[in-house]
């Protein structure tokens, strides 16, 4: 969840539409410098303004850290707003020439062999560093067609800016969550050789989910991206991008989820505990790139 979803209200909420069309223009028009610059600022801003979600992200840190000092601790809150901020920036700037440029370093030649196959794929990914500004990367460097499934954020403005990004950057959107027939269109788009980019970290309110152990404690995963990669027979592969600096991006890839046809709800709780392990093992090396404010 943003910060936007974990505290929002009114107009001037951290995550209304006001603030996402500034944030557009500024990473879309602005000059490089604001770019790589305005993010620490901006970050440091909302975590001073946003107590409910500080607290969320030091209990996150604690999870994957352990009890440290207050100072480390603070320390680490503000460096995960920063983050946030600017994977934001990032994916908003994703139309800038200098964006297409950006340094992407893939850690596992599985991932390339399975982007280059030319059969349906999910990825599934996370709240997790700069999955949003990456999306567009593989979508051009591999010459496939990518449909991201999400959720709907809580503000229709704020949506609609960010859709119109990630469209332009030759991506395709789906929010899904809100009807079981939502999924119908990524099953056609998997049939049709494309690959489907899905969250995995939290599900819909109301939609089935699995609970996985992960961080000491049990994160809440949608069943559904699961049940399509069962469906449809295609493989599901976790993914996640740490962002390594300015536009540079380390893609990881989990090892390869296979489910049958026709999955048992124990393939499902299996299927899911291999992901969240996956999960759990990059957010462990990279907690500050773990954005779940509340």
């Amino acid at each position: 969840m943003t910060p936007d979803q974990a505290q929002s209200g009114g107009v001037l909420a951290p995550g209304s539409a006001f603030w996402r069309r500034l944030a557009y223009a500024g990473a879309r028009f602005g000059p490089e410098a604001w770019l790589r610059m305005s993010p620490p600022v901006f970050g440091v801003a909302f975590a001073l303004a946003l107590p409910r979600a500080r607290r969320r992200v030091r209990d996150n840190l604690r999870r994957a850290l352990g009890r440290r000092s207050a100072v480390e601790e603070q320390i680490d809150v503000a460096r995960t707003f920063v983050s946030y901020a600017g994977c934001l920036a990032e994916a908003l700037a994703s139309e800038r020439p200098s964006s297409s440029r950006a340094e992407r370093r893939f850690r596992d030649d599985e991932l390339r062999a399975l982007f280059t196959s030319g059969r349906g794929l999910i990825v599934g990914t996370a709240h997790f560093g700069a999955w949003d500004a990456a999306a567009p990367l593989l979508s051009r460097d591999f010459g496939r067609p990518v449909l991201v499934a999400m959720q709907a954020e809580a503000d229709p403005g704020a949506r609609a800016v960010h859709d119109a990004v990630r469209t332009r950057s030759g991506l395709n959107v789906v929010h899904v969550g809100r009807h079981p027939l939502d999924a119908l269109p990524l099953l056609h788009h998997l049939k049709d050789g494309g690959i489907v980019a899905v969250q995995l970290d939290r599900a819909a309110p109301g939609s089935r989910s699995l609970e996985v152990p992960f961080l000491g404690g049990q994160l809440t995963m949608p069943e559904g991206p699961f049940s399509l990669a069962s469906v449809a027979q295609v493989p599901l592969v976790p993914v996640f991008v740490r962002r390594a600096g300015y536009l540079s991006y380390e893609f990881r890839a989990g090892g390869t989820v296979v489910l049958p046809g026709r999955a048992s709800p124990a393939d499902l709780a299996t299927a899911a505990q291999r992901v969240a392990a996956e999960l759990e093992h990059s957010v462990r090396a990279c907690p500050t790139q773990w954005f779940d404010f509340g």
